[in-house]
């Protein structure tokens, strides 16, 4: 005897559909994730794996002022052909675009900026145009660790100038490069870095002369004669040595185990500065380099596609492998960089009591909040906003996470009570201050801050 099982109605499949990352947006989403350091390295890697991918160099007077693309002969040819479009467009009620769209020639993405180029662009920005060269040249004589490689003196006979103009270019060098860049030996870069925290209101008021005149007795662990030749304590030495430590590097640039870039200094990624009383954002991108498709892989690409070409299949599949390729990997590069500019640009309209007038203005916001803003999904705005970090109006580079970090102001005036303090305050009595200045934040969560910013209980401060 056979025995048939049916199926219930409620036993029927099912149809679902399900959404599918496409390989264009995962290729996305993975470039937004990277640092503008890493992005460097990505672009390498893609140069030497696609043939169809090539990195051009020029001078910046030989960018279009118009669109910022290469000139050729002195003519834009992507701003000719655009005005040529316009005015067909003109003629017709509907312009139809050929094969020429699909494969571009003139299809150009800035590489990112570089910490050379943007010292340079710093330093034209304070400096007389007679300067521009020595800047060059010093630049060029910084080495890996942020260093200048060679002494004033001989930089000053090598561009047959006084010493005197190396040296006011050099000082402008260091006001403008990330701290301790352009110091000659490690003293100075450490001096360099003590007076920047002096501006900020970290000091010990025997660090400088300790490193200044008692430099080999400090790497000697001779910290009796130092405080001998100084009359204080020896304990005020000892604390002087772990102010150096906590917060001074001896190599501006030194390879580092911390951070996504691995270097002491932390490369911005988008630059917030005041033009004409506004504030405005800048997505670093390079000047003078740029990717473009490799023109003859272009040409070829083209002719096969309208089979002009004798081109065997492989061959086909070749350049339409890397052509697409090619033309993905810049329009995510330029997507990329749009939605990074179109981020800032909402936390500046945001935020913009926080970004003159320091950290006390935050205002607690979310990534979601950002999202909806610019109309993106909230995992696009964490994707564009990790690992990077942004130059604030007043030349501080922080992480982009602070603007989602509503305890920073807080955390600020914590500090603040506890540094003013003429006996140690408790959690409660901290509690009520805060409230007093408009922050209710509850005593576990003033103990938590505190653990967090290695502050010591009361009972031990």
């Amino acid at each position: 005897m056979e025995f048939q099982i049916g199926m219930s109605p409620d036993m029927q499949p099912q149809q679902t559909t399900s959404m599918k990352a496409s390989p264009a947006l995962i290729a996305l989403n993975n470039m937004l994730v990277l640092s503008t350091v890493e992005l460097q390295h990505l672009i390498q890697q893609e140069l030497e794996e696609n043939p169809a991918l090539e990195m051009l160099d020029v001078e910046p007077e030989d960018l279009c002022e118009r669109c910022g693309r290469p000139m050729n002969g002195g003519v834009c040819i992507r701003c000719a052909q655009e005005d040529q479009r316009l005015a067909e467009a003109d003629r017709s009620d509907y312009s139809v675009g050929g094969d020429d769209d699909e494969f571009d020639p003139l299809l150009l993405v800035a590489t990112p900026a570089s910490l050379v180029e943007l010292l340079l662009r710093d330093l034209r920005a304070v400096l007389p145009a007679e300067d521009f060269f020595i800047a060059e040249y010093l630049v060029g004589c910084l080495d890996e660790q942020g260093f200048l490689d060679a002494t004033t003196g001989d930089i000053a006979a090598t561009l047959t100038i006084a010493e005197e103009r190396v040296i006011s270019v050099l000082l402008k060098l260091q006001e403008v490069a990330p701290v301790g860049v352009g110091a000659r030996d490690v003293p100075e870069c450490l001096c360099l870095q003590l007076r920047r925290l002096a501006e900020e209101g970290v000091v010990n008021p025997h660090v400088e002369t300790i490193i200044t005149e008692h430099w080999h007795d400090l790497g000697e662990h001779r910290y009796g004669a130092i405080a001998q030749c100084l009359n204080v304590e020896y304990d005020t030495v000892v604390e002087a040595r772990d102010f150096i430590r906590q917060y001074l590097r001896p190599y501006p640039l030194a390879p580092s185990n911390e951070g996504p870039s691995k270097t002491n200094y932390v490369m911005p990624d988008v630059i917030i500065r005041e033009v004409e009383g506004q504030l405005e954002a800048e997505v670093l991108m390079s000047e003078r380099s740029f990717l473009q498709i490799n023109p003859l892989y272009q040409t070829l690409a083209r002719q096969s596609s309208k089979g002009d070409a004798a081109i065997s299949p492989s061959e086909r599949d070749h350049l339409s492998q890397y052509v697409s390729r090619a033309q993905m990997f810049l329009t995510n590069i330029r997507q990329r960089r749009e939605t990074i500019r179109r981020i800032t640009q909402y936390l500046i309209e945001n935020q913009e009591e926080f970004l003159r007038y320091g950290v006390r203005h935050l205002r607690p916001m979310t990534r979601a909040e950002v999202a909806e803003g610019i109309g993106v999904h909230e995992s696009t705005v964490s994707r564009a906003t990790a690992n990077k970090y942004v130059q604030l109006p007043n030349r501080s580079v922080i992480p982009f996470s602070h603007f989602f970090t509503a305890s920073l102001n807080v955390k600020d005036v914590l500090q603040e009570l506890v540094d003013n303090e003429k006996t140690p305050l408790t959690d409660q009595e901290l509690v009520e201050l805060l409230s007093e200045r408009g922050f209710e934040v509850a005593r576990r969560t003033v103990a938590k801050y505190r653990n967090q910013m290695n502050i010591l209980p009361s009972t031990l401060r």
